[in-house]
């Protein structure tokens, strides 16, 4: 067992004071020490991120867009779909045999009314079925893939929530 003598040597009438110090946990603690800088120092290396602007976007010093994008939003409640570019263009689609068809007839005039839209935006209650959700999804993938050849909807649309 590792210890350490405090030897005074006790002349002089005085009373010894011999200490045994346990160096097992001090040793124990440098290694778990040297463990974590180790790992932190691996971890550094190889948690970096090396982030690359893509082609073609906007610089600093580019002309920034004219007009913002009007956003596609569809409103998915507990009885009924709204789909439209703000309140005022809203239309309303009940719960019913009819309804998917109907959004793809209302989303299919929205695309071809502005083929440069690229962002479709949801925002379900929370009441709202999961599976209504993703029908709602494939419906858009689907009216965005119509007429592509190789359709990539990843590429074609992109889904954002509200």
């Amino acid at each position: 067992m590792g210890g350490v003598s405090t030897d005074s040597g006790g002349k002089g009438g005085r009373k010894s004071v011999d200490q045994n110090i346990n160096m097992v946990p001090f040793i124990d603690l440098l290694v778990s020490l040297i463990a974590f800088l180790l790992m932190t120092a691996v971890w550094v290396q190889s948690g970096t991120l090396e982030a690359q602007q893509p082609a073609g976007a906007p610089t600093a010093d580019s002309q920034p867009q004219q007009e913002p994008q009007e956003q596609l939003k569809i409103f998915i409640k507990a009885g009924e779909i709204a789909i439209g570019m703000s309140q005022a263009d809203q239309q309303s689609i009940a719960n019913g045999p009819q309804q998917w068809d109907q959004l793809r007839a209302k989303l299919r005039e929205k695309r071809n009314a502005n083929r440069q839209q690229r962002e479709v935006w949801l925002q379900p209650e929370p009441v709202v079925n999961y599976n209504t959700i993703i029908r709602v999804m494939d419906v858009v993938y689907e009216i965005w893939a119509e007429g592509q050849s190789n359709p990539d909807f990843r590429e074609l649309v992109t889904i954002r929530f509200l």
